[in-house]
């Protein structure tokens, strides 16, 4: 068609008779006006000039009674304009990107599992195996969705708003859908990564070594008998409490995050530059034409500004407040130095992390003037080092556990958590009295382990190689002896939020960008980001404490 009319109130309406034939009326009783015009202008493929085919209309007309038309009643009118081009070569490159990036995830997934196996201790693939994998797997391929999903919207945001020449236009139809599912499983997936993620870290086995030993007695049995409970518990309490506040510590602060970010996107105004159209202006004023925001750009734009400002915390963090105000993850292995306390953890079957906090002054449940003295002479060099071999300074391990460690621990610990679920709903004092003949016993026996005593259960001290290092792995295979491997002075930060910054900082990042896709709001995307993220901070320390007075045997009332 090459002329169309806006409105006919000419061309009379055809009538149909009851006889089956039809006539003309006198006059147009109905008025026919365009209901909707959708312009296509498509670019010609394969060409970066700006050329296009020849436009063309998409028309629909709608009727209205002449009557109504001359009492000037009110009718919705709309026009449109799409700009397509030849998405061959864009489906191609997203094909190929997304069976590259998943194939590797389902690598790394597959690899991440078979490490898992064998620190497990697990000789066959058994439901827990096949479990931790479909969990491994939703978060390699929520990552690799990330990736593809903020390089497609990062890619066109920059160039469709910064293009002279059109050679780019804005996804529609079908590449647009399959964006937006790829968007959505890839918060589905980190969701489900998380969960699996906190529950690993609530279901850790961990044990609080006490090196202290009780001062000598007066003599005779009463008198040996009163020396052993000489030494007191709350240093274990201590370092008990001290290990659960740094449970949900992080290297972002969540407030400053998300008020950054909702300061950058709608205060200064860069959401302004997310509409469909190449105007990039930020901050545009009331009397500026705007056309419909794109969910794709307020992606890639909010997903920038909080990597960027998450970075940026991160680094300042980690060069400058840990080094020179507080370092909350190395003072913890301080304090157990200073408590004369170890911690055990034992994050899988056959694996774990190990801090060694035996003081190098023997004792450390003394007085004021006692441990300010101890302090003194460390300052001064006069004592040993802290480390756990003699003349390192190396406290903090990982550890390949020997199958009879875990038997032993498993064989004292499982009768003391069967018998206080038996009298959880009594009043029974059986399972207390059997909890602390147990923390005695692990404490015995584990001290014994740490200072080589026991004939059939070992270790050694020594470096992990290159390789393993690069893919947080063990190659070695254990026989009696266990490994410590010496590590970063942190490592046991991975059963923490600590240790978990990249996953914790793309869920927040994936979380506020799916609530500001449903309500287009960056605001209220940055209020409900907030709370779901202090909501899971709550949720972790919950189950976190519950977990540690469980596994430590120390009364939970006394965990602050």
């Amino acid at each position: 068609m090459r002329r169309f009319f806006l409105v006919d109130s000419v061309t009379p309406t055809p009538v149909l008779f009851q006889s089956g034939t039809t006539c003309a009326t006198q006059g147009a009783s109905y008025v026919r006006y365009v209901k909707s015009i959708h312009l296509y202008i498509d670019l010609i493929r394969d060409q970066a000039d700006g050329l296009i085919n020849v436009p063309y209309f998409e028309i629909e007309y709608g009727d209205i009674s002449r009557a109504l038309a001359c009492d000037g009643a009110n009718i919705q009118v709309s026009f449109q304009v799409s700009y397509t081009m030849s998405q061959s070569s864009y489906n191609r490159n997203f094909q190929i990107a997304t069976g590259v990036l998943c194939s590797l995830g389902l690598l790394y997934a597959g690899f991440r599992t078979y490490v898992w196996s064998r620190r497990a201790g697990r000789i066959s693939i058994d439901f827990p195996t096949l479990a931790n994998f479909i969990f491994y797997l939703c978060s390699s391929l929520s990552n690799c969705f990330f990736c593809i999903v903020f390089g497609i919207a990062f890619y066109f945001f920059i160039f469709y708003k910064r293009q002279n020449i059109v050679f780019l236009v804005h996804l529609e139809g079908q590449p647009y859908q399959e964006w937006m599912a790829l968007f959505a499983a890839a918060f589905a997936l980190k969701a489900l990564a998380l969960i699996h993620m906190i529950v690993m870290q609530c279901s850790v086995d961990l044990f609080m070594i006490d090196w202290e030993r009780p001062k000598g007695g007066q003599g005779g049995g009463d008198a040996s008998k009163k020396s052993q409970s000489s030494v007191s518990i709350w240093r274990t309490y201590f370092v008990a409490n001290e290990w659960n506040e740094i449970q949900t510590k992080r290297k972002i602060n969540p407030i400053f995050q998300i008020f950054a970010v909702v300061f950058f996107l709608h205060v200064v105004g860069f959401e302004d530059t997310t509409t469909k159209d190449p105007d990039g202006t930020v901050n545009k004023g009331s009397d500026v034409y705007m056309s419909e925001q794109s969910p794709m750009f307020r992606m890639a734009l909010a997903t920038l500004i909080y990597l960027i400002i998450g970075i940026v915390q991160v680094l300042f963090y980690v060069l400058i407040y840990e080094r020179f105000i507080t370092d909350d993850i190395r003072e913890f292995v301080d304090i157990c130095s200073m408590s004369n306390v170890s911690v055990f953890i034992m994050a899988n079957g056959e694996y774990g992390y190990y801090i060694h906090g035996r003081s190098v002054h023997g004792c450390s449940d003394v007085g004021m003037d006692e441990m300010s003295e101890m302090i003194k002479r460390e300052e001064n060099d006069l004592v040993g080092q802290r480390g756990l071999v003699s003349g390192t300074d190396g406290q903090t391990f990982m550890m390949a556990i020997p199958k009879r460690l875990r038997e032993k621990y498993m064989a004292v610990y499982m009768p003391v958590q069967l018998e206080n679920a038996t009298n959880r709903m009594g009043k029974s004092t059986t399972g207390k009295e059997k909890s602390i003949e147990a923390y005695v016993m692990l404490n015995r026996f584990f001290c014994a382990f740490i200072d080589h005593s026991l004939r059939d259960i070992d270790y050694v001290v020594k470096e992990k190689n290159f390789l393993e290092k690069i893919l947080d792995t063990e190659f070695l295979e254990l026989t009696d002896k266990g490994i410590f491997y010496y590590d970063n002075g942190h490592s046991f930060d991975n059963v923490l939020f600590y240790g978990n910054e990249l996953m914790l900082l793309i869920f927040d990042v994936l979380l506020f960008c799916i609530v500001d896709l449903i309500f287009t709001n960056f605001v209220l995307a940055g209020i409900i980001t907030y709370i779901i993220s202090e909501l899971i901070c709550l949720i972790r320390d919950t189950a976190g404490k519950k977990n540690l007075a469980k596994k430590t045997l120390v009364d939970e009332r006394f965990l602050i």
